[in-house]
């Protein structure tokens, strides 16, 4: 979970997260040992599923906004790893130096950077 603006996220990473968040929902709820795979994300800061739900809705209004197709609502009512865990500031230099579109998507859109 990057936890960025969604404005900034190129098309790929917008559809990438958005994958990994179905995947991080099946993976706890259906993985002999998804709560604790999960668990040991959210101890790395990785993810924080007490707002997955929330970031999901986001990225696919950010998605739909786009024109991209989005038919995957998530309905997530599992347990909760990571709250607060997440360091945005951190993921959002990291992913600016990792990918061009998006460092140049943050420079068109300021505000939202």
């Amino acid at each position: 979970m990057w936890c960025v603006p969604v404005g900034i996220l190129c098309k790929q990473h917008l559809a990438g997260e958005h994958a990994e968040h179905h995947q991080l929902e099946g993976t706890i709820l259906r993985h002999p040992h998804g709560e604790a795979i999960a668990e040991g994300h959210a101890e790395r800061g990785n993810i924080d599923t007490t707002r997955l739900e929330e970031r999901h809705d986001d990225l696919a209004a950010e998605m739909e906004r786009r024109g991209m197709n989005h038919d995957s609502p998530l309905d997530y009512d599992g347990p909760t790893f990571g709250a607060g865990a997440i360091d945005v500031e951190r993921n959002r230099e990291d992913l600016l130096e990792r990918c061009a579109d998006c460092a140049a998507r943050a420079r068109e859109r300021p505000t939202d950077a």
